[in-house]
């Protein structure tokens, strides 16, 4: 039976394993490092390994014969290049490719040069810089910290007052490191968010079941943004006419970009689309890789051998049609107290539930001691709920939700009704 790794310790990283373990048992699915969750879960613990060359060693050791990298970090740091130069597939985009999420800067340049529509944009490399742009831009407004924020380098200023307390936190008090610091600003948007993810490998590009993810805090799209508090699968903005718009209008251009560029990518794109009142579709971002908590709310829909799937777009091959499930899922996230600001962590959690076949659990920000599991992160753990009525699905979700707790827990009660 073949073996596969997957790298990474979030939800997004359980939600794979989980998925890959259909096809190839749950023995022969390893997470690097995984969370305390994946070991409660019954996921094998992969050897301790903090370098790329450690990571090989090991990999070689247990005779793993597909490598999944989740985290844009990993991939900004050349472990998909470094292991492919050792012999292994990887499906992961490369550090060169993934410069279209970890530079603002080179995806808008990208964009540009192949007429991929997205927002007017402007490039700040310096506060004097920035302070001058801001004096001719309509508010609200978007800066963009160009490289890799973890979720805090977007910013929607209402005043220029406001731009500017961004500027001090980026220059001044080096919030986001040292620099050297570029920030895009960009026109405003309007309309309803969707995110287009799929499976990119050289010329071609495979969709994922579409779906849309909620991002703010609290229900009713109120409070900060955050990494993603739930998502519903298929997305509810889907129709045929803005898939065929998409397929043409931005992702046969990004395509079109990538082989032109010679830009080797073998991987999950993930695109965020904001479709205007008009119907039509502009680029917000890429990810050069699953999204999180998307993964969570759409792999359960993908039916067939995950496995091989993934093995072809390693190798730069057209994998089988996607055939995908009809039903419905949602996906619930639990977050501790304070999230997404400083948030608490030990508390116990406490399961009185079991999963089934249409409703499960995804472990993010947990640790696992002394045959206890604790919450260690802002988002603890999400419930997936899968039926042909979205009502049942999201009966469904949050009833696995309501069997676990911890003290804090919160979660938005909307996922799937807005």
């Amino acid at each position: 039976m073949p073996k596969a790794l997957v790298m990474g310790s979030g939800g997004r990283e359980h939600a794979l394993a989980w998925r890959l373990a259909k096809d190839l048992g749950k023995e022969n699915v390893w997470l690097h490092p995984g969370n305390g969750g994946t070991v409660y879960a019954g996921f094998p613990a992969f050897p301790a390994a903090k370098s790329p060359a450690e990571v090989v060693a090991a990999a070689k050791a247990l005779g793993i014969d597909l490598i999944v990298i989740g985290p844009e970090l990993l991939l900004a740091e050349g472990y998909s290049d470094h292991l492919r130069e050792q012999g292994f597939p990887v499906c992961g985009a490369s550090r060169f490719a993934a410069q279209l999420e970890t530079s603002k800067v080179f995806a808008k340049e990208f964009m540009s040069r192949h007429n991929v529509p997205t927002a007017a944009f402007r490039v700040a490399k310096s506060p004097e810089e920035l302070a001058t742009i801001l004096s001719t831009v309509k508010y609200p407004t978007v800066l963009k910290l160009s490289g890799l924020a973890a979720g805090k380098g977007v910013v929607l200023p209402n005043t220029r007052e406001e731009a500017l307390q961004f500027s001090d936190r980026v220059w001044q008090q080096n919030e986001f490191g040292p620099g050297p610091h570029e920030i895009v600003v960009e026109d405003v948007l309007p309309g309803t968010e969707i995110s287009w993810i799929g499976l990119c490998y050289g010329k071609q590009f495979t969709p994922l079941p579409s779906a849309t993810d909620y991002k703010r805090v609290f229900d009713g799209h109120k409070g900060p943004n955050t990494g993603g508090m739930g998502v519903i699968s298929p997305s509810p903005y889907e129709t045929p006419e803005l898939a065929e718009k998409i397929r043409t209008q931005v992702v046969a251009r990004v395509l079109e970009g990538l082989v032109q560029e010679r830009i080797d990518y073998r991987g999950a794109l993930y695109i965020g689309i904001m479709i205007s009142p008009g119907g039509d579709p502009f680029v917000l971002e890429f990810n050069t890789r699953f999204g999180d908590p998307e993964t969570q709310g759409t792999l359960p829909r993908v039916r067939g051998n995950f496995y091989e799937i993934l093995l072809a777009v390693a190798n730069g091959a057209a994998p089988e049609k996607l055939d995908v499930d009809p039903r419905t899922t949602i996906y619930v996230v639990a977050a501790a107290e304070g999230y997404p600001g400083n948030y608490r962590k030990g508390m116990e959690i406490t399961d009185r539930g079991h999963d089934s076949a249409d409703s499960w659990l995804f472990f993010s920000g947990v640790s696992f001691s002394d045959n206890r599991l604790k919450a260690n992160g802002g988002r603890v753990l999400g419930s997936c709920g899968i039926a042909s009525e979205k009502g049942l699905a999201r009966d469904l979700a949050y009833r696995r939700l309501q069997e676990v707790t911890f003290e804090g827990r919160f979660f938005r009660t909307d996922i799937g009704n807005l």
